[in-house]
């Protein structure tokens, strides 16, 4: 079979249906990278039944489908057609008729595949058989995709078998003989399967016979279960029977009895209804007068809340005017330091003497002149001593050893050297100056301490005066909400306190009331009152007079459209049974649904209504005082809610004025605190300025009578080394005379030279203490005259806090005068008061009194009522009992009725010829019925006690036993077909080994002649490894291109690698041609050279085979050798088109031309 058409539509790129003709020779596909022609490749891969997705180059098979570009939107199918030429009838028996098939795939999005022959449905495996049977497929190595030669190259040799089986022809046996396999794998599981089945019914047959025994016991009980159950229910139907006749007598009597207390009930009703007339004026005036007092109480409180308000105010007042005393006392005490300070400074700095600066400058001039003239005799002094000295030096160094010079000298030296150490003496005196420097330094970091102190403790004055002022502000706006809400508080405790009394008074008990464990929502007060009624006040204690004891609620259901009552209160289980009979109903629909009640129901609307099963009626007029007492409760809740908030609130209020006073107390200390410090600040910094003043008139004096000794101790020091060397160098007795006369010149030189000097130093240290005297009282001058003033803006500031402290003062004193006025008018006040409260007191308590008596009228006359009630309730409880019973005797005789006509199909009368049917005589009539219902229970427990019974156990075990042996021979069928299918995967083994040894013989020899011609020499060739068996061997490459040593293809170059594999391929097609062969990028790898050596050897295999080839290129070399060109082409982005070109009709037009 030969293919002759490829058809594509929808497949990856190309969209639009496209036809691809496959005609013999060589046929090229070229087109830009990119544009969809390895897409041809993978759809005939497709359409040979190739089921990977991945080797599709897409995710899942539903990618193959066009997915839509720019302006083509998506398609929904995937269709490609191979038409083959089936002229020479190769084709399968069931196609082989036809010249030609078409094998068509089509593939839609999201429903898989479907494959047809000719239009006939067929499965993928019957494609691909069809196509293995003629050397080709999906998988086929004569189908060379991109890369493939590398993977060829670089694969196992196990993989490589694989193209001697196609060129063996073996590759649709190798699927049969795997089919075979799997077929024998199924028998052989599936022989295993019947031999479980087998043993599964065998205890499945066993387990049926034991169940058809257990069937047969079970009839048997159920013969007797319907004989007794029949006898049962004629004794039930008699016995109902009996029951309401019983019934329907006790009610009569019980009707009448009804009757009379329903009359007594009604008169008790009234006289109860007489005697609560007037109790809602007493009520009202008792609450009058409760509110009267409560108000009044509530003005006492607020007055003496008043009056004690005043009283802290006035001593506030009086404690401020306290401080202000003591404020002013101080304030007069600084104004008075300030002046006196102030006079001090005036009076040293008035006693300063006046500077003269004439003078000053006269007296400078002449300390000036002295100065120089001392230093002039000084320097005269020094020429003569220096003269003296050297005469004196020449003549010792002339007569060395003149003792007259030597003695002279020594005693010179004696006395030169007591005078070292008499100036050392000094100078070891003044080496305490250092403690003079440091006193200075101490000095002045204490004066300037001492500022920084007071200046300090200023700032800290000012700073607690705002705080103070701030507090004081603080305090009086947290004064007001504080009062405001300490009298809300107090009005709401009196309030609550009241309506406590009224309840308390109202309901008197030893035992709490079930009113006060009833919750109900706001808006429903007067609906459960209307419910409950004067019950309200009656309690759950079992030891009271009367109580709530609690009954089981009712089954009867309330008319429709009333909500049980139960919904909106939150009540003791007491109540249960009598609020599920209470419904809430509107005002318009209460008339009408009031004629559905049943006995012991009411219906109750939210304002008050109540509707009586009875026909008893009340409207809202009508005094309910359990009404009353709901909306007492309800609003001393809401009181002591309010109560609580208001409590939160004020307990707020009140730490924060708590924390706004013990702010301001705590400012008021701090600030008297702080002025403590003012004046002690004050007098230290005074102090400190005078001891920085005299600490450096010391240190300047020790410094300069430092100089001065220094200066003269050097002068000793020089003088006795010069009589030193001297005597070093004289001759004791040598020029003694001459030596003397030297040495007493020099001596009297040196004196005249001490004189000056000491002239010297004194003038000028006269020049230091003028000019020091006169900087010093300079200044003093200034730190006399910024002292005063200071003092002065002290003393200013003192007069000016002493005038505001004098007129806070007055206005403390007057208001204390008109604080003190006020609590004596309020207590006058609060006395008139607490008298008008006795009297509303007693008003009061006689409105008590009298609504008491009423109440103990009421009471009574309520009590009768109720008994009357409870009698006509009892009655009526006991009618609708006996009711009940009688509707329930008769729905038990309809009951025994209807399951002897259910059951048997008969009536009650008939049930006795079921029973004797089944049962002995002796049985009939020894039997009551509650025997009879446990005989009945008995046998329904031992038929129970079975289990479950398979009825038809015994027709199933039949059917097993016959299913048993079928089963043995399908057994014996299957051991059969094992072998034969053992027999034939043996055959197909060791016709497949055969094939496969012939092909590769035959493959060889033309692997060898192709690579010899490809490399224009060398040799090649193939050798079956790693196994002895050939089905299970791999196929190995040795080769040795032109120059080099035999090799592996792995060691090979990428080119020799290529035209290797490429040789390999061309050798299957010579041992076995395949209808088709696609190279796709063959020649990729190759050079110029090489790829004219591959375009030989497809022209070779085209003359010696029928294969027709498919090249995928983009050599020009190999397009210039193909017999035709298509072109792909995709100018609209994601959509693949093909132009064709017949090179051999271009060549022959161009050869006509």
């Amino acid at each position: 079979m030969q293919i002759t058409e490829l058809r594509i539509a929808g497949f990856k790129s190309f969209v639009d249906p496209q036809t691809v003709p496959i005609e013999p020779g060589l046929t090229g596909i070229v087109g830009p990278n990119g544009c969809g022609k390895s897409n041809l490749l993978e759809a005939l891969r497709w359409a040979m039944g190739a089921n990977s997705a991945k080797a599709m180059r897409g995710g899942e098979m539903d990618d193959l489908i066009f997915n839509g570009a720019q302006g083509r939107p998506a398609r929904e199918t995937a269709e490609v057609i191979l038409v083959l030429d089936n002229s020479k009838r190769t084709a399968p028996p069931e196609f082989n008729g036809a010249d030609s098939l078409e094998i068509e795939r089509k593939l839609k999005r999201g429903a898989g595949s479907s494959y047809r022959i000719n239009g006939r449905t067929v499965r993928g495996k019957d494609i691909q058989l069809l196509f293995a049977d003629a050397s080709t497929g999906a998988n086929s190595p004569a189908l060379v995709r991109q890369g493939q030669i590398s993977e060829l190259i670089g694969s196992k040799p196990q993989n490589r078998r694989r193209i001697l089986e196609e060129a063996a022809g073996i590759a649709g046996l190798n699927s049969r003989r795997h089919e075979a396999e799997l077929k024998l794998d199924g028998a052989e599981a599936n022989l295993q399967r019947l031999a479980e089945v087998s043993a599964e019914v065998e205890r499945q047959l066993s387990s049926l016979k034991r169940q058809a025994a257990k069937a047969r016991r079970y009839r048997k009980l159920s013969e007797e279960i319907q004989a007794l159950d029949a006898l049962v229910a004629h004794l039930r139907w008699a016995e109902a029977r009996q029951t309401m006749d019983l019934a329907r007598t006790q009610l009569d009597t019980l009707k009448r009895q009804v009757e009379d207390l329903s009359r007594e009930d009604a008169l008790c009703e009234t006289a109860r209804i007489e005697a609560g007339d007037g109790l809602a004026p007493l009520r009202d005036t008792e609450m009058e007068a409760a509110a009267r007092l409560g108000q009044a109480r509530i003005t006492l409180a607020k007055l003496e809340t008043e009056r004690r308000i005043a009283a802290d105010a006035h001593a506030r007042l009086e404690a401020e005017a306290l401080r202000l005393i003591m404020d002013l006392a101080r304030e007069t005490t600084t104004r008075d330091e300030a002046a006196e300070a102030l006079a001090q400074a005036r009076e040293e700095l008035a006693g300063l003497p006046e500077e003269d600066a004439a003078l000053a400058e006269q007296l400078e001039r002449g300390a000036h002149a002295a100065l120089e003239t001392a230093r002039t005799r000084l320097a005269e002094a020094e020429r003569a001593a220096d003269d003296a000295q050297q005469r004196l030096s020449e003549l010792r160094a002339r007569r060395r050893a003149a003792e007259e010079n030597a003695a002279a000298q020594s005693r010179r030296k004696d006395h030169l050297t007591a005078e070292i150490d008499r100036l050392k003496t000094e100078m070891t005196g003044l080496e305490d100056a250092g403690i003079n420097l440091l006193h200075l330094r101490q000095a002045k970091n204490a004066e300037a301490e001492a500022q920084i102190a007071l200046d300090d403790a200023e700032r800290a004055v000012e700073l607690a005066e705002s705080e103070l002022a701030r507090a004081r502000v603080s305090e009086g706006e947290a004064q007001p909400p504080f009062d405001a809400a300490n009298h809300a508080v107090r009005a709401l405790e009196a309030e609550i306190a009241g309506l406590t009394r009224l309840m308390r008074r109202a309901g008197e008990s030893s035992a709490p009331p079930v009113l006060d464990r009833l919750r109900t929502r706001d808006g429903f007060e007067k609906a459960v009152a209307a419910a409950l009624g004067d019950d309200i006040e009656a309690p759950t204690d079992r030891s009271a007079a009367l109580y709530w004891n609690g009954a089981q609620a009712s089954a009867q259901s309330l008319p429709d459209g009333a909500e049980p009552l139960s919904h909106y209160v939150d009540a003791p289980g007491e109540l249960a049974a009598r609020l599920s009979q209470c419904g809430l109903v509107s005002l318009v629909d209460g008339a009408h649904l009031a004629a559905g009640l049943r006995p012991g129901q009411r219906l109750v609307s939210r304002e008050g209504h109540l509707w009586r099963w009875d026909g008893f009626i009340r409207t809202p007029d009508a005094p309910v005082s359990a009404a009353a007492r709901l909306e007492q409760k309800a609003r001393i809740e809401a009181a002591q809610t309010e109560l609580a908030s208001r409590q939160s609130e004020l307990d707020e209020l009140a730490a924060q004025l708590d924390t706004a006073r013990k702010a301001r107390l705590a400012s008021e200390e701090t600030l008297r605190h702080l002025r403590q410090f003012i004046a002690p600040a004050q007098r230290t910094l005074t102090d400190a300025r005078a001891a920085a003043i005299d600490a450096t008139q010391a240190n300047e004096r020790t410094m300069l009578k430092r100089e001065a000794g220094t200066e003269a101790l050097v002068r000793a020091e020089n003088d006795l080394a010069a009589i030193a060397e001297m005597l070093a160098l004289a001759t004791p007795g040598a020029g003694a005379e001459e030596e003397a006369a030297l040495e007493a010149a020099l001596a009297s030189a040196r004196e005249t030279l001490s004189v000056a000097r000491a002239a010297e130093t004194e003038a000028r240290g006269q020049l230091a203490d003028l000019l020091r005297g006169r900087e010093q009282a300079v200044a003093r001058r200034t730190a006399l005259v910024r002292d005063v003033e200071a003092w002065t803006t002290r003393l200013a500031s003192a007069e000016e806090r002493l005038t505001q402290v004098t007129e806070r003062r007055a206005d403390v004193s007057a208001s204390v005068i008109a604080s003190k006025e006020r609590p004596e008018a309020l207590h006058a006040e609060i006395e008139g008061l607490a008298a008008e409260t006795e009297r509303l007191e007693i008003e009061r308590q006689a409105a008590a009194d009298a609504l008491a008596r009423k109440d103990a009228a009421i009471r009574e006359a309520d009590s009768a009522a109720r008994r009357a009630a409870t009698a006509a309730a009892e009655a009526r409880t006991q009618l609708a009992a006996w009711s009940v019973k009688l509707e329930n005797a008769e729905a038990k005789l309809a009951e025994c009725i209807e399951h002897a006509r259910n059951t048997f199909q008969r009536a009650p009368e008939g049930l006795l010829a079921i029973a004797e049917a089944g049962l002995d005589e002796d049985e009939l009539g020894a039997f009551t019925p509650r025997e009879a219902e446990a005989k009945l229970d008995g046998l329904r427990r031992d038929r129970d006690q079975l289990g479950g019974v398979n009825m038809n156990a015994e027709e199933e075990a039949d059917e097993l036993e016959s299913r048993l042996g079928v089963q043995i021979a399908e057994r014996d069928d299957l051991v059969a077909a094992i072998a034969k299918l053992r027999e034939g995967v043996e055959a197909l083994n060791i016709e497949g080994r055969q094939r496969l040894i012939e092909a590769f013989d035959t493959v060889n020899e033309h692997f060898k002649a192709l690579f010899t011609a490809l490399f224009a020499g060398g040799q090649a060739e193939l050798r079956l490894v790693d196994a002895d068996d050939p089905l299970n061997a791999g196929l190995e490459i040795f080769a040795q291109p032109p120059g080099k040593k035999l090799g592996t293809l792995a060691l090979m170059s990428g080119g020799e690698q290529a035209l290797t594999a490429s040789a390999l391929i061309f050798a299957v097609f010579l041992s076995r041609p395949a209808p088709i062969c696609v190279l796709d990028e063959v020649d990729a790898p190759l050079d110029d050279a090489n790829v004219d050596r591959f375009c030989n050897m497809l022209n070779e295999m085209r003359q010696r085979t029928d294969t027709r080839f498919v090249v995928i290129t983009h050599n020009p070399v190999t397009m210039s050798r193909m017999d035709r060109l298509f072109g792909v082409t995709m100018r609209e982005k994601g959509v693949s088109k093909l132009v064709s070109v017949d090179l051999a009709a271009a060549e022959r037009l161009v050869a006509a031309e």
